[in-house]
């Protein structure tokens, strides 16, 4: 068993996700530049900015009081593993956007859709549309194309449909 199993199970000892709950429910965490957004079905979603770009940091399952971390601060997706995605559907993707599935990366949009029964869609963009890069004047923009992958999680965070490359 590992050791975080033992610590789980020990009386009086609290597991990390109702820890890391409770921090995420305090003020620090209330207040910029983290923001809080229901997901409906108890769950919510703590968002961090990062340069102007909301990105989704932590989800909060307010019916068992605990929280899980979906992205770290490097925009890793930390609960999506290879195992997780489709890599039939990503197989005549450019090598570089490949490369950013298998990073797990999520420095362009990735939107965490409302909970239902305990599912929720999720958008993991790993190419965004060629205006992503465009300045306030126009300028800076690509003929890129935005190359979502779509896919479902539990409250806790965990892939339960792979992400998927949908043309």
């Amino acid at each position: 068993m590992k050791m975080y199993n033992k610590i789980r199970h020990m009386p009086g000892r609290q597991p990390d996700e109702q820890k890391m709950y409770q921090l995420l429910m305090s003020e620090q965490f209330n207040t910029p530049p983290y923001e809080t957004c229901d997901l409906e079905d108890k769950m919510a979603l703590v968002e961090q900015n990062f340069w102007g770009w909301m990105k989704p940091r932590y989800l909060l399952d307010h019916r068992s009081q605990t929280a899980y971390e979906f992205m770290d601060t490097g925009f890793e997706l930390v609960t999506i593993h290879d195992e997780d995605i489709n890599w039939e559907s990503l197989k005549n993707l450019p090598d570089d956007i490949i490369e950013r599935a298998k990073k797990h990366d999520g420095y362009f949009p990735t939107v965490v859709y409302g909970f239902r029964n305990g599912v929720a869609d999720v958008q993991w963009q790993i190419n965004p549309d060629g205006r992503y890069y465009m300045d306030d004047y126009g300028f800076g923009m690509t003929n890129d194309k935005q190359i979502p992958l779509w896919g479902k999680i539990d409250r806790a965070g965990k892939v339960v449909e792979k992400f998927s490359y949908v043309r």
